[in-house]
């Protein structure tokens, strides 16, 4: 473990080292996606090439010089990241095409015309739509996941407005823009942070030079990945009320956060003053965290229990006849490909075995947070907890490998940022 995380440092939390493997990987993917001309054609391609090309060159430039090293990657970051999303935002617009790229986006975008229709955004049946609107599934098998909205009511609510703001506009929506607008506020986040610029240098690295996001094809991570960065940001900045609230934001909007939350309700446990106030902060502290879930969820669950369960919980765990099929780079398909499970729509409690892996790890990590609290360790063992709860469970998908990336960066980062303001902090011994 030593020797990963000394290779981990020395990569990764390295601004030279980190924008030499996340924006090769980031070229490379978009030759794949846009220089080859699939969707955009040869001519935009082309073009989208060249800009990401000057962009990764201007990056390495300002590095080398030592001057303007987060402007030089923040510009290489539009023309590589902002620039083909914005592309295939015109494309669609023009072309009236539906959202192909990923059955998530495109539900999330269905579930906000259901929802604004007066229709249940649970336990409906998407394959029509889909069907008559998506030919990506011409003459494949039809995907389980087009019966189900697998997502926390937020991600779509979250859309809502901008969508009646379409309406009433007449122009066209696409659920992408709320992507890139919580992608910029989650950039001005980690930007304002108050630590070193290549703390801050690697973090924004490792959040939009990672292709396995796939920002324009409209993977959401960044719906949750949004509120934590802000999250860390008033942490660092001293208002862990404020702190504990984006984290609860976060959980709203995708239970991977749900590990986080009881670090920081340890970390932050009051622990002085008199017991009515040190009962009165806690109070505060339990609603920042749990307020935004139980406002977004509560209405579904009331409206429909049973579907709301079955949607986001019974089929991604597998417990229910046509569940998520195994995939990605789980201990499922490891044990799919030792045929131990018959078949990868095979039902399996991996639930179970995520709460038997995860839940030591997470109370020996609460521990160790209780001792010495800090931001460094709350996204250290929130981390380390959804990575194992992650890999013994049904699927990995690439873009929980970018999630994972991206937390494993920012704890790194913020263990560095803390232990420099450890050091600045120690008094300087009288010269003899």
């Amino acid at each position: 473990m030593t020797a990963v995380s000394r290779l981990f440092g020395r990569t990764l939390l390295r601004p030279g080292p980190s924008l030499l493997l996340l924006g090769a990987a980031i070229l490379a993917s978009n030759w794949v996606w846009y220089g080859s001309g699939i969707f955009l054609g040869q001519r935009a391609g082309l073009a989208l090439m060249i800009a990401g090309l000057l962009g990764f060159g201007y990056a390495a430039y300002g590095l080398v010089r030592g001057r303007h090293e987060l402007l030089a990657l923040s510009i290489f970051i539009v023309v590589a990241v902002l620039l083909p999303a914005l592309a295939l935002l015109a494309l669609r617009s023009t072309t009236g095409a539906p959202l192909l790229m990923h059955d998530g986006a495109y539900q999330t975008e269905e579930a906000i015309k259901l929802v604004v229709g007066g229709h249940d955004a649970y336990g409906v049946d998407y394959s029509l739509t889909s069907m008559r609107l998506w030919h990506w599934y011409v003459n494949q098998p039809v995907d389980s996941s087009l019966f189900h909205f697998v997502y926390s009511p937020l991600t779509f609510l979250i859309g809502v407005p901008f969508f009646v703001g379409a309406r009433l506009l007449a122009i066209p929506f696409d659920f992408r823009i709320v992507l890139i607008l919580a992608a910029l506020a989650a950039g001005g986040g980690l930007l304002r942070l108050p630590w070193r610029w290549d703390l801050r240098y690697v973090a924004l690295a490792a959040l939009f030079l990672d292709p396995f996001f796939y920002f324009p094809q409209g993977r959401n991570d960044i719906l949750f990945l949004a509120p934590l960065t802000l999250g860390v940001l008033a942490w660092a900045r001293g208002t862990p009320r404020l702190a504990a609230l984006a984290f609860g934001v976060a959980f709203a909007f995708k239970p991977f956060a749900l590990f986080f939350l009881p670090c920081v309700a340890i970390a932050l446990w009051p622990r002085s003053g008199p017991v009515l106030d040190r009962a009165r902060r806690l109070a505060i502290l339990g609603a920042a965290l749990l307020a935004p879930a139980a406002v977004t969820m509560g209405p579904f669950l009331l409206w429909n229990a049973h579907a709301y369960w079955t949607d986001t919980v019974s089929f991604v765990a597998g417990t229910i006849p046509g569940a998520y099929r195994i995939q990605g780079y789980s201990l499922a398909s490891l044990l799919l490909a030792l045929h131990v499970i018959p078949s990868a729509d095979a039902r399996f409690p991996f639930g179970l075995v995520q709460a038997m892996i995860a839940a030591p790890v997470l109370a020996v990590g609460l521990w160790r947070i209780w001792r010495a609290p800090s931001l460094a360790s709350v996204l250290t063992v929130g981390t380390l907890a959804l990575a194992l709860s992650l890999f013994v469970g049904r699927f990995v998908n690439d873009n929980y490998l970018a999630d994972l990336l991206y937390l494993a960066v920012l704890a790194g980062t913020a263990r560095q940022a803390s232990a420099a303001m450890i050091a600045t902090s120690r008094p300087i011994a009288a010269a003899a």
